[in-house]
């Protein structure tokens, strides 16, 4: 059923309430070759074709400026298919819009501006458009979803021309960058050069300068001053080395050795012996000294105006290659920034002749073609779904309900749990109010369910063939189980075996059976008996056609369970035991009072009703728990639902075991 619900509600979606949607794909290709006239890729770099390129152009496609233009183009603020604003709105919107009102914030309170609404637009052509890149190659497909498929191919052309134009957009914008910071660099290098070759020509007139010949001159004539000043130092310093070792020798043969005058050395010989040679020695000497003093002197004199030559010749040298380093640096600082201006003038114009024949690096390969057949939704895959959703929530519920439903659906389950006999199965009884049910019985005699209480008559008598029970009570765990309709029909079923029947009604808290019975009801009842009001066969009611003896109940001042455990209690079975040959007592059920409990000593054995997928486990575990061991004779499955019991799995013929369906033609269910 939730299968069939599921496909009817998916087949009613996909026809009434879906619209549907149809794409169009436009078609463009990244050019990995730029054909421009004049290459200048420094102002103009060409797109790559590799994957992260690729990639990277797709964002441009999808980028909100490109989009944008796109909607201010077409006018989509305008349509109601990307402007929800302008859509009509439905109930479920309005509540929605209700319930905001309840709670305004400053934003929901303030009205939305041309540039959110025109944001919101954008954000929606977004959801509604692609950008793939074609495996292995450097396409792009651009595809766009919409209600209308002229619409559709139009977007999807609109955002491809808009990728090429915006290439060629970017170009020209580079360009035209490129040309304005051009023209200030030229400028200010025209202006750095025009004062460089300035400062060289005021450097040239108003400083002297020399060739670098000169400069290779005067280095050369400094060193060859340096040179001689190097050989008279050293002639100065052996003169002066030549006057302390005269001071120093004391004898003729050491000062004229010394002296190297040959006339010397002739009268070194003599002169310590003789005065007149060694006179003559001393006036040679003195002779020889002042001619040395005399050369010292000038070589000292020669030596000083040398150093002063080389002082100053070291100074103009420096003075004239400083003013020529000067020049030279001046003029390399002129040359450059001549290279300069000269190179970016060439860029300026090589940029400037570049300016209106840029081309785009993409192409349209293909423009969107309108499609004919809407993309979605696809009806079946809809039904399918629903249907494949339909089944697995259904056996997910069943699932769950099953295991959250705790309840007997058949006899094993009771008997496993309980530890228990099951005596008895009984279906519904097809009666609408429990008047008919003595309607039923009788004009239903083989019905499965007259079928199933004698099944229950059978297994109570032959429980013990020595000694049946005579005072059977029946009981339940919880109200609505039907242990009275099952107490009324088993004391039915022995009057219809010739036996003599008292029907007691033991549940003094909830007096039912005046619905069965209607007005045969008389005034005084269990109590009047208990209390010696009225003896037990002046309070019986006898009923004539059914042939069955009832004893109803009676509200009492005093607590029931106080009641049904006195010893007149007892007397009063003990009395009937003498009179009849079955009492049947219909007790409460025993986890709502202790009642059942209480009746429960003075009967031979107990019926205890369980309700048929409805009463849960822990209910009976308690409910069985709380007997004397060996008082319950067994258990009966109450309220069968044939169709129900089919659902689980099992197919219930009111009998038993195995070869339960086998007994369907024994009953004759149509009988009036």
């Amino acid at each position: 059923m939730i299968f069939i619900l599921f496909v009817l509600a998916g087949g009613y979606y996909a026809i009434r309430m879906t619209t549907p949607i149809y794409r169009a794909t436009s078609v463009t290709m990244v050019s990995g070759q730029a054909e421009n006239i004049i290459d200048i890729p420094s102002v103009l770099a060409q797109l790559g074709t590799d994957d992260v390129a690729l990639q990277s152009e797709i964002e441009v496609i999808r980028s909100r400026i490109l989009i944008g233009n796109v909607v201010d183009n077409l006018d989509l603020m305008a349509d109601p298919e990307f402007n929800a604003a302008l859509r009509e709105s439905t109930t479920f919107a309005r509540f929605v819009a209700y319930i905001k009102s309840l709670f305004p914030t400053p934003s929901d309170s303030d009205v939305p501006g041309p540039d959110r609404t025109r944001d919101r637009v954008v954000s929606a052509l977004l959801d509604k458009f692609t950008a793939t890149v074609v495996p292995d190659t450097t396409t792009f497909r651009i595809t766009v979803s919409s209600e209308d498929p002229e619409k559709a191919a139009l977007i999807a052309d609109s955002i491809a021309e808009q990728y090429v134009q915006r290439q060629i957009d970017v170009k020209r914008g580079a360009t035209v960058d490129a040309i304005d910071w051009l023209s200030e660099r030229v400028a200010e290098l025209k202006v750095s050069l025009e004062k460089s070759e300035n400062t060289v020509k005021q450097f040239k007139t108003d400083t002297p300068l020399t060739t670098p010949e000169v400069l290779s001159g005067l280095e050369r004539q400094l060193k060859s001053i340096r040179d001689r000043i190097t050989e008279t130092r050293q002639r100065v310093e052996a003169s002066d080395a030549l006057f302390a070792n005269l001071e120093q020798a004391s004898s003729f043969e050491d000062k004229a050795v010394l002296l190297g005058d040959p006339t010397l050395i002739d009268l070194s010989a003599t002169a310590p012996r003789n005065r007149r040679d060694a006179a003559r020695f001393e006036a040679r000497l003195e002779t020889l000294l002042v001619d040395r003093r005399r050369d010292a002197a000038e070589l000292k004199s020669q030596l000083a105006s040398l150093e002063t030559a080389e002082a100053a010749l070291e100074r103009k040298i420096q003075t004239e290659s400083a003013a020529y380093l000067e020049l030279e640096q001046l003029t390399r600082e002129a040359e450059a920034n001549r290279t300069l201006y000269e190179y970016f003038l060439a860029r300026l114009k090589e940029t400037s002749a570049q300016q209106g024949i840029q081309q785009a690096d993409s192409v349209i390969l293909s423009y969107a073609v309108v499609p004919e057949n809407a993309s979605e939704p696809s009806k079946k895959r809809i039904v399918l779904l629903a249907g494949l959703v339909g089944l697995v929530f259904g056996g997910l519920l069943s699932l769950l309900l099953e295991m959250r439903n705790r309840t007997f659906k058949t006899s094993q389950e009771l008997e496993e749990l309980a530890g228990l006999p099951v005596v008895g199965m009984l279906p519904l009884v097809p009666a609408k109010h429990r008047s008919d049910l003595f309607h039923y019985l009788q004009t239903h005699s083989t019905s499965p369910f007259a079928e199933a209480i004698r099944n229950l008559r059978t297994s109570v008598v032959l429980a013990n063939l020595d000694k049946p029970p005579q005072v059977i009570m029946l009981s339940s765990s919880i109200p609505g189980e039907g242990k009275t309709t099952s107490s009324i029909a088993l004391a039915l079923n022995f009057v219809s075996m010739g036996k003599k029947v008292l029907l007691v009604e033991g549940d003094l808290r909830r007096l039912t059976f005046h619905q069965y019975f209607g007005n045969s009801r008389t005034d005084a009842g269990l109590i009047s008996v208990l209390s010696g009001k009225q003896t037990l066969d002046e309070t019986v009611f006898h009923s004539e056609d059914l042939e069955l003896d009832v004893l109803f109940g009676e509200r009492s001042p005093k607590n029931a369970a106080d009641v049904l455990s006195s010893r007149k209690m007892d007397e009063l079975l003990r009395e009937a035991r003498s009179k009849y040959d079955f009492i049947i007592v219909d007790a409460p059920p025993v986890l709502i009072v202790p009642d059942a409990r209480v009746l429960s000593q003075f009967v031979d054995a107990i019926l205890f009703v369980v309700k048929w997928d409805s009463t849960h486990h822990h209910q009976v575990e308690e409910a069985v728990r709380s007997f004397e061991e060996g008082k319950i004779e067994g258990l009966v499955l109450n309220q069968i639902d044939p169709n129900g019991f089919k659902r689980y799995g099992y197919n219930y013929g009111y009998g038993y075991g195995y070869a339960a369906h086998y007994g369907d033609k024994y009953y004759d269910t149509d009988d009036d």
